[in-house]
Order: C-alpha cells, then sequence, then structure tokens
C-alpha cells in the first residue's frame, strides 16, 4: 500500500501485538495473580484409582526405564495401573513390554501404526482408573509426582492438574537450548494461569483429568491431544490447574532438524483444532477466552504477524525515524542468521540462542499452518529421538 499511514499502523499493530503476547501477557499474569489467586484444596492422603496411559512408538531405547519409573513411584500399588499402547512399533519395544508385563504393567499391542491419537482414546475405554494420567515414554516421574497430581481431585471443582516437564541437555544443539529456556517459560505461564483460573492446554509429559471428563479425540485429523483433552475439561466448566511439584524430567531433542519437524507438527496440530475450542473463545467465558487469545491464538500467528511488520517496515523505511529503525530489525535478523551458523556448525553459543529458536519455532508454525489448510499434515507420528 502507498498511503504511509496505514503502513505505519500495520507496522505498530503488528509489534504491538507479539509484544504483547510474549511479554505483556506475562506480566498481567503477574499482577492479575497478585489480585485475584485462588484457594485450591489439597489432600495427600486421597487415593482414588489411577490409571497411566503411555502411546509408545519404536521406544526401546527409553521404554524399560520407564517401566522402571513406574513401579517406584510413591502412590499405593494397589490403586495403580500402567497402560502401554505401542502403536505398530517395529523394533524391540514390544518385546521389552512382554517381559515386564504384570499386575501393573498393562501392554497393548497395536498391529498397525496408526497415531497416538487413536492408541489414547482405546487406552481410555480399557482404563479402570477414576483419574487418567497422561505421559510419554521417555519422560521418568520423580517418586512424588503422583501423589502431588492428585491430591487437587479431592476438589469437586478441580477436573485436571498439570505437572512440571524439566528438560535436560543431551546435547549442546542451539534449538536444544532454545527449548529447554522456552520450556521454562512455559511452565512459569501455566503456574500464574492456574493461580487465577485454569492453564490453556497441558504438556502430554504430565498431566491428569478424571475420567469421566475425558473427550474423544477426533481421529480424522492431526491434532495435539495434550491441548485438546484439558480444554474440553475447562469447556465443561472445571479448572485445570498447574502443580510444579509434580515433576517429569526428559531430554530435549538432539537437533534442529528433529525438533523442527516436532514443531511443524504440534503447529498443524494447533490450528486443526480452532474449531473444536471456538465456544472458549467468546468473551463471555472471562478469563478463559482472555487468556486463550493472548496466550495461545496470537502467539500462533505470529509468523504472520512477524511478516507484516516487515513488509510494512520496508514501506516506510524513507520516513527518517523508520529508517533508523529499520537497522536495528535487520540487525535482529543478522543475529538470527549467526544463530543458525552456529547450529550448523555445531557450537556451543547461548548468545544468539533466543533469536534464532524463536524464528525456527515461528517458521515451523507457519509450515503448520499451510500443512493445516491443505490437510497434508499425518495423524501417525514419526520417531524423534528426545
Amino acid at each position: 500500500m502507498e498511503n504511509p499511514l496505514y503502513n505505519e499502523i500495520i507496522f505498530w499493530i503488528s509489534f504491538i501485538l507479539i509484544v504483547y503476547t510474549y511479554f505483556g501477557y506475562y506480566f498481567l499474569l503477574i499482577l492479575l495473580a497478585k489480585l485475584k489467586t485462588k484457594t485450591r484444596k489439597e489432600d495427600t492422603n486421597y487415593h482414588p484409582t489411577v490409571s497411566m496411559l503411555i502411546a509408545a512408538y519404536n521406544e526401546e531405547n527409553v521404554i524399560g526405564e520407564k517401566i522402571q519409573n513406574c513401579l517406584k513411584l510413591d502412590y499405593p500399588k494397589e490403586k495403580m495401573t500402567f497402560l502401554f499402547g505401542s502403536d505398530g512399533s517395529d523394533d524391540n519395544t514390544n518385546t521389552i513390554l512382554k517381559q515386564s508385563e504384570n499386575d501393573y504393567i498393562k501392554p497393548y499391542f497395536f498391529q498397525k501404526h496408526r497415531g497416538k491419537v487413536k492408541v489414547l482414546n482405546e487406552l481410555v475405554q480399557l482404563a479402570q482408573g477414576d483419574i487418567l494420567v497422561f505421559s510419554d515414554a521417555n519422560t521418568i516421574y520423580e517418586p512424588g509426582s503422583i501423589r502431588n497430581l492428585i491430591k487437587y481431585f479431592v476438589d469437586p471443582i478441580i477436573g485436571g492438574v498439570c505437572g512440571k516437564l524439566e528438560l535436560f541437555l543431551p546435547s549442546e544443539d542451539l534449538s536444544g537450548i532454545g527449548e529447554k529456556l522456552y520450556w521454562n517459560y512455559e511452565n512459569r505461564l501455566k503456574c500464574l494461569e492456574g493461580k487465577i483460573k485454569t492453564v490453556f492446554g497441558a504438556n502430554g509429559a504430565i498431566y491428569a483429568i478424571r475420567k469421566n471428563l475425558y473427550s474423544k479425540l477426533p481421529e480424522n485429523k492431526m491434532i495435539n491431544d495434550d491441548f485438546y483433552i484439558p480444554l474440553k475439561v475447562v469447556e465443561k466448566r472445571y479448572d485445570v490447574i498447574y502443580e510444579e511439584k509434580a515433576k517429569g524430567r526428559e531430554p530435549t531433542s538432539f537437533d534442529s532438524k528433529g525438533e523442527f519437524s516436532r514443531k511443524v507438527r504440534i503447529g498443524a496440530g494447533n490450528f486443526n483444532i480452532l474449531r473444536e475450542i471456538r465456544s472458549l473463545l467468546n468473551p463471555l467465558r472471562g478469563f478463559v477466552a482472555f487468556g486463550l487469545w493472548s496466550h495461545k491464538i496470537i502467539r500462533w500467528f505470529v509468523p504472520f504477524l512477524l511478516i507484516s511488520l516487515f513488509t510494512s517496515h520496508l514501506l516506510i523505511s524513507r520516513i527518517p525515524f523508520y529508517f533508523y529503525l529499520l537497522i536495528f530489525h535487520l540487525l535482529f535478523y543478522m543475529t538470527v542468521f549467526i544463530g543458525w551458523l552456529s547450529s550448523k556448525r555445531s557450537t556451543k553459543s547461548n548468545v544468539f540462542t533466543y533469536m534464532y529458536y524463536f524464528v525456527l519455532i515461528n517458521f515451523a508454525l507457519l509450515v503448520g499452518f499451510f500443512k493445516s489448510i491443505f490437510g497434508i499434515q499425518e495423524s501417525s507420528w514419526t520417531h524423534v529421538d528426545r
């Protein structure tokens, strides 16, 4: 557009929305948490029956350790079972599961590789517990994590509890460093949101819901179960809160390529779910709608905001103020380029990690958007070493 005023408006709207969704919302949460923190009932002696569900695909390197970790959890053994669903694994995963089967470890073998969503839907039907705990095959829980998840279900308004995922670095790949920093930030947001009202999505590695609140996952498209399931609980007017004492640990991805593919899949799943959660975006839902728009929806569209920011900036760069500002804008992308070079050379660097990872995840979101639009993201997973 030739109208400078129009381009200035586009520039500032794009800039403000990007800053708001990543920084402004966070500081608003801090303020709201101080003004309106909910008191939650809890009882560590509350012991409903629990079923942990683990969908696995070619996890021979981690499944043995996961089984041992399950058996060491500090929760009454007679109250808990572990359901492992092997989704057409063709490595040694099935052999390890068969050898480990007992009264607590219940393996189920699905001959065809169909995807996590279908496995979880079937495992839920097989689960006997009043509470469902969702976990990943490579997530190692601290002994007291289940108790810390379950203690809040004594309160009837609590429909779900999200635990804290802690990532550690198996290598010094820049995407791994960026991922760890990002998750630390996400955990902080979840903590604040849970104090005020509810979190918006959980972490698939460690969260729990009441079984009677489970909504069957759509099987005709790629979606993120740890976003869909908790939001369907919230849709039923229950709260999903965050408990940082319930801890799970897992490694970051080993390389940028694998992490990028995972982020593309997550991005496509996010956009695929928009129609499913549209009722929660209604302003009449109060904090639920406010948090979803601020934390999720605006952030998912940051790739387009970055494009509009840069394009509009170029169009108004003849104005002296914006010309000098453009120098800093270009320097930002220069640091991203340096971060990319560093990752290619496998050199350790923290200086450019933030900018590089920020652009990486937003480019993955952009690819995920188009995969969602054209329906080309497969619902079955491809194994990514983590």
